[in-house]
């Protein structure tokens, strides 16, 4: 609440500091000392002017005074006091000369003290001065810090627009080039099969033959690639929902040995399968398994022969993790940083007999994230690669299971 002592600049809104309003006041101890200064220098004064007239026994100026004269211009004396007066020797110029400058100098004195005083700081106005230098100091550092945040939320924010915007035109490309290839791609297949059965009549010459199971093959190749790609997109994008079903684990991952069991063996590999957990899983159970198969393709796929692959699962009370190693020729850090990106094992260093566009640790991936879980890989050259992939469980849907 504001003092009734309040100025008029108060009054009409502005504010005034304590500063403004104490400014052109003495402080309390200025004051002071120039009390004691000037009592002591008229105290000297009147010491030194009792003392040179007892010492020098002359009468005080105002003693002599002319008792002669008539009329107006004459002044009265009492006897009394005209014989006290009588009684001393007129004052001496010297003296009064002497006491006027020791006055004045005492006086001097004492003005210089109070200068001296005044200039001085009140220890709690210094304080305060200093408190409120600081006070601006940290308002300013505080605003620019502000501003700083500012400019920086406002370039996060455009390049975050500037990314969507980016990712959102790559989806829709890839989108739109996946289905305008697939379509004519559909339509090569088609013809494709129908030369190789010879519907309408005999090709003639046998090379005919050999081309069209290269043109067909060819064709389906192409068509699962965009299948896939069109796969990832959607499933980045958000466009390709899971389902939430409750899924045996133990059951996911027979299947999936079932599936790869004759690719491992003709290519010379050792399969080796976990102890069942007994873990019920919430999920899309087409889409865990494509997840497990698309890290046991890319197993088989970079595994020579006589090495293993094992694929086990580990249960706990809030999830499970599933890991597929191999004994293959590995991953250096620098590739391993690189899977985060789609195509990643697209390159010559590792193109196989019949490798597809590298998708398929993202697609893996995307799926994990939207099941809930997280996917982490460690490899070393040489030395083979280990995927792991923790995924949550729900206890009430072990219920629903059974």
């Amino acid at each position: 609440m504001r003092s009734s002592e309040a100025s008029g600049a108060d009054a009409l809104g502005f504010r005034v500091s304590n500063k403004d309003r104490t400014r052109g006041q003495l402080p309390r101890v200025s004051v002071a000392v120039a009390a004691a200064a000037f009592l002591s220098a008229g105290l000297f004064v009147a010491y030194d002017a009792t003392r040179t007239f007892a010492e020098t026994g002359a009468a005080p100026p105002f003693a002599a005074i002319s008792q002669a004269g008539t009329g107006r211009d004459a002044i009265i004396v009492a006897p009394e006091k005209a014989a006290l007066f009588q009684s001393f020797a007129p004052a001496e110029p010297d003296a009064i000369t002497g006491i006027a400058g020791r006055g004045l100098l005492a006086l001097a004195l004492a003005g210089l003290i109070t200068l001296t005083a005044a200039r001085r700081r009140d220890p709690d106005a210094a304080e305060l001065v200093r408190r409120e230098a600081e006070r601006r100091r940290a308002e300013a550092a505080l605003a620019a810090i502000r501003e700083e945040q500012r400019l920086l939320a406002r370039r996060y924010h455009e390049e975050k627009l500037r990314a969507e915007a980016a990712s959102r035109a790559k989806t829709n490309f890839l989108a739109h080039v996946s289905h305008d290839i697939r379509t004519p791609l559909n339509h090569i297949i088609g013809f494709a099969e129908l030369m190789e059965h010879e519907t309408y009549g005999k090709l003639g010459d046998t090379r005919y033959r050999d081309y069209v199971q290269s043109i067909k093959s060819s064709g389906q190749h192409l068509l699962n690639s965009f299948a896939t790609i069109l796969d990832l997109v959607e499933l980045e994008g958000g466009q390709k929902p899971l389902r939430r079903d409750p899924v045996l684990l133990d059951e996911v991952m027979e299947s999936v040995a079932k599936r790869f069991k004759g690719q491992i063996e003709r290519a010379g590999l050792h399969l080796k399968l976990g102890a069942p957990t007994g873990a019920v899983l919430r999920g899309d159970r087409l889409g865990l398994v494509r997840m497990i198969g698309n890290i046991m393709e890319n197993a088989v796929r970079f595994t020579h022969a006589g090495g293993s692959i094992t694929l086990s699962a580990f249960a706990a009370d809030d999830g499970v993790v599933i890991e597929i190693s191999d004994t293959g020729i590995g991953m250096s850090e620098e590739r391993l940083a690189s899977l985060s990106q789609p195509f990643a094992l697209g390159d010559a260093t590792f193109t196989r007999e019949g490798g597809g566009p590298g998708l398929g640790i993202s697609i893996a991936r995307a799926i994990a994230s939207l099941s809930g879980g997280h996917m982490a890989i460690d490899s070393a050259p040489s030395l083979g690669t280990t995927v792991a992939i923790s995924l949550p469980t729900e206890p009430a849907a072990a219920d629903l299971a059974a």
